[in-house]
This record gives C-alpha cells, structure tokens and sequence, in this order.
C-alpha cells in the first residue's frame, strides 16, 4: 500500500524540523488520520499513520533529525524538553485550513530512543451526531427513550478505539437542547463541547474518577458522564447517583452488552440497586466502510441465507447481497472509507432484571436479551453487509464468531 505522504522526501542535510513536523500534521489532517506514530528502530524513527484503524507506514528520518522533530514537539506541547528518562504527555492546538484541531502528545523512552505518539482531535470530522452513528432505527429510537429519563443508568461497552467516548459525545450533544445541567469526567478530555462542564482526572494528586464523581454530584447536575467505570468506588457511587435522581452515563470495557453487568458486578456494586439503576446497555465495535466511489456487488451473493432476525429489518423491497470495493483513488486503493460502528442494545425487562438479582452470568442475560428480540453485533453486522455499508470481510475480522 503506497503512502499518503512520504517523509524521505522532505529529509535533506538542511531540512528544517519544524517545517518537516508542519508537513506531517497538515498531511495527516487531510488524509482523516487519527494517530501519528513516530517510532524509535536501531537505524532510525519510522513514521506512519493510523487511518481507519490501520497503520500506514509514511518513511523513514534519521535519528538526529527524529531527536531534534520531538524536541520542538515537546516545546509547543508543554513537555519539559529537558526529560527523556520518564514518558510524557502533553497538548496542543493547531489551525489548519480555517479549522482548529486539538494534539496529544505521547512521548515514552524505548531501546532505542524516544516513542512519539500523536492522536489527533478534529471535531469537524470527528463529533456526530446520535443519527450519524450507525444505530438501527429501532436502536436510535430506545436510545433516545432511555436519554429523556429524568434518573437512570446507561452503559456503554466496548473495546479501546471501540468509539464509546464517540458515541458519548454525540449523547452529550443530543442532551444540551434540554436545559439540563450536564457535567463529565473523563480521561483525558477530547473535545470542548459547549454547555457542558468538563472535568478531567489527574491521578498524581489522587483526583481519580471516583473523587471527582462524588465531589460532582455536589454540584446539582442533571446528567453526568463517566468516561470509565474502572474501580469499585467509582462503580458504586455511579449505581448510587442513578438511583438517586441523576441521569448517568458510563462506558465500560466489555465486548458484549451482557458483559457490561457482569463487570459491574464484578466491580462490587449491589445486584438490586444495580438492576433497579439500569436503563439500557449498549456494545458497539467499529468496521469499515465500503467505499462509496467503487462498491460493487457480488452477483453470486444474491441467494444469501439470513436469519429472521436479519431479514425482517432488512427495508421493504431490498435484495440481500454482499458488497466489495474494488479500490480507486478516493480510498487510495483499499476498497474502504471511513468507519461505522455496530451496536447490540438491550432495555432491561423484569426477567433480565431478576438474572441480575441473582447474580447470573452473561451468557444467562445474553440468552434472554436475544430471547427478547436484540440484535447482536454478530446480526447488525450482517445486516450492515447485505445493505452494502460493510464487508463480510470486515464483519469476521472484528467478530470472530460469526
């Protein structure tokens, strides 16, 4: 696969870092990439990008001018250029072609150097709305259901680089209209969003996510945001706050909707108040697009078996067939463009409430969520590949088990 932008290019005997590192954000901004990595080998620093998931390799520089590229990072980032023995965070703002986008900076010491990571925050590009998000009909309207509750739970699970902090975001932004106090915790913050009161942890003076939860909720908010739920105290005084009059929503890691309670559980929080909290729980994983330019369909797919599940959501009048891109210059050759996520989402019925009184495994709850009609991440992502929007491809290398 050919870079998008090649860094040999611009290294020369007089190459100016800082022109260089300006080189790569604007390339990087272009081309949607979500991470710079800029890694430290025996012979030099290899750079690539992270675009849809994957990483391109964008060249190579030589490890004095990469020394000397990190150094002017640190510099406008805030990092004490003075410290390579330690990692080191830091941030930044850039403007690029009449848009702001926010950098953060990771730096950490390896074998051969220094490891620079780079995520890039470009909330043209990156915050949507709940519509936006790839939720069913159905999913859209028992999210919106659950979000216009006055008190409640709502967990969100999914791998890291799942788009929980995504989803969340494009919650948050549905909520503002509402004239409704609303306050996060999160780790660290991604954007800054308007009407919101934003907070951030910072554990080297033990302001964790636990403290500030409980110091918030002294604030008289409406709805909070937990950007993780990762420790017994955080998990208890979040069931506490959503039984006790505040809209709550959380993310979790978990691969499916049923092993977001099983880690709460598993966290210490109560199974009754935990059961009377929850409002709804939603897994999600992303996969990539079908490049829209060259999506072709597969003639031999047309006789596709589906489950009923699959087939009844399937809009009236839609043939089932699988898709592929045959690669052009819009995708640079790679068939896909962009990301959507798959969601499985269930509302907790008496019996799902009664498995978690009593303390049931996943598979239990998994058993009567389908039982009650969820669609699984296994079906949503087929249902996305019969309507063109992903590849099977794609669908079995995030979920294997399908």
């Amino acid at each position: 696969m050919d870079p998008v932008f090649n860094v040999e290019k611009l290294i020369r005997p007089d190459a100016d870092p800082v022109l260089v590192w300006e080189s790569i954000v604007d390339a990087a901004a272009v081309n949607l990439v979500s991470d710079i990595h800029l890694t430290a080998q025996r012979d030099g620093h290899d750079l690539a990008f992270r675009i849809d998931g994957d990483m391109r390799p964008q060249g190579r520089m030589g490890r004095d001018f990469a020394r000397r590229l990190i150094q002017h990072v640190k510099s406008v980032s805030g990092i004490d250029v003075a410290e390579s023995r330690r990692p080191t965070e830091g941030r930044l703002k850039l403007s690029i072609a009449d848009r702001t986008i926010d950098l953060r900076v990771s730096i950490v010491p390896t074998l051969y150097g220094q490891d620079m990571v780079v995520r890039i925050f470009d909330s043209t590009v990156s915050l949507m709305s709940v519509t936006e998000l790839g939720l069913r009909t159905e999913q859209l309207n028992h999210l919106r259901d659950m979000i216009g509750r006055p008190s409640g739970l709502v967990l969100v699970a999914g791998p890291s680089g799942g788009g929980k902090t995504t989803t969340l975001y494009a919650v948050l932004r549905d909520l503002t209209a509402r004239h409704r106090k609303i306050v996060t915790i999160e780790d660290p913050i991604e954007y800054d969003l308007d009407g919101i009161n934003q907070t951030q942890v910072n554990p080297r003076i033990d302001v964790t996510f636990a403290r500030l939860l409980t110091a918030l909720l002294r604030q008289d908010p409406d709805i909070v945001m937990v950007g993780e739920v990762r420790d017994r105290e955080t998990a208890v005084t979040a069931v506490r706050a959503a039984n006790t009059g505040h809209l709550v929503l959380a993310t979790t890691h978990a691969i499916r909707a049923s092993r977001a309670i099983e880690t709460m559980l598993s966290l210490g929080t109560h199974p009754y108040f935990l059961s009377v909290a929850l409002r709804a729980v939603i897994a999600q994983v992303l996969v990539k697009r079908v490049c829209p330019h060259c999506k072709t369909p597969l003639p031999e797919t047309g006789d596709i078996v589906l489950d009923d599940a699959v087939r009844d959501r399937l809009p009236e009048g839609t043939e089932p067939r699988l898709y592929q891109g045959t690669g052009c210059e819009a995708c640079r050759g790679t068939g896909y463009s962009g990301r959507m996520g798959l969601f499985e989402m269930f509302i907790p019925d008496d019996k799902i409430k009664n498995l978690i009184l009593q303390k049931r495994g996943a598979a239990a709850i998994d058993d009567a969520a389908r039982h009650r009609g969820m669609l699984s991440l296994e079906q949503a992502g087929k249902l996305a590949a019969v309507l063109g929007q992903t590849t099977m491809e794609q669908v079995v290398d995030v979920l294997p088990n399908v």
